[in-house]
C-alpha cells in the first residue's frame, strides 16, 4: 500500500508544473501525509492520557524520520523505478479508482486530524449517552 500511494502522489507531481522532481517531492508530499496521520494518533493516545504531545523537537525527529525511512525505501538502490514501472501499465478504470483513493486517503487524514485537534482544544466535545 506504501509503494501504491507513492506511486500516486508521483502521478499527481507529475501533472505540476514541477514535473521534473516528482519523485522526490510525491516522498516529501507522502512523508507529510504520514507525520500528519502519525500525529493524529499520537493526539489521540494524548486524550486519553497515555503519553504527551510531542513537542517541537520531537515533532522534527518524526517528520525528519518519516522522511529518511522513506528515501531508504524508496531511493535505496532506484526502487522507485520499480514502483513506477509495476504501476504504470494500469488501465484507464483502475487509474481513476488510485485518483479517488488518493482523494480518500488525502480527504481523510485532513478531517481526522482537524477533527482530533479541535476536541483536544475542548472546540468540539463528543459524549456518549447510556440509557439506563
Amino acid at each position: 500500500m506504501i509503494d501504491y500511494l507513492y506511486y500516486r502522489f508521483y502521478r499527481l507531481w507529475l501533472h505540476s508544473s514541477v514535473s521534473e522532481g516528482a519523485t522526490f517531492l510525491a516522498m516529501l508530499l507522502f512523508s507529510v501525509m504520514l507525520s500528519t496521520n502519525v500525529l493524529t494518533a499520537w493526539g489521540i493516545l494524548t486524550q486519553y492520557g497515555i503519553i504527551d504531545y510531542p513537542s517541537d523537537t520531537q515533532y522534527y525527529i518524526i517528520e525528519g524520520s518519516l522522511i529518511a525511512l522513506l528515501c531508504g525505501r524508496f531511493f535505496f538502490k532506484k526502487r522507485y523505478r520499480r514502483i513506477i514501472t509495476k504501476y504504470e501499465d494500469e488501465n484507464s478504470v483502475q487509474r481513476k479508482a488510485g485518483v479517488w483513493a488518493l482523494t480518500v486517503y488525502i480527504v481523510a487524514t485532513f478531517i481526522c486530524f482537524f477533527i482530533e485537534a479541535l476536541h483536544r482544544q475542548g472546540k468540539i466535545k463528543f459524549t456518549i449517552n447510556e440509557a439506563g
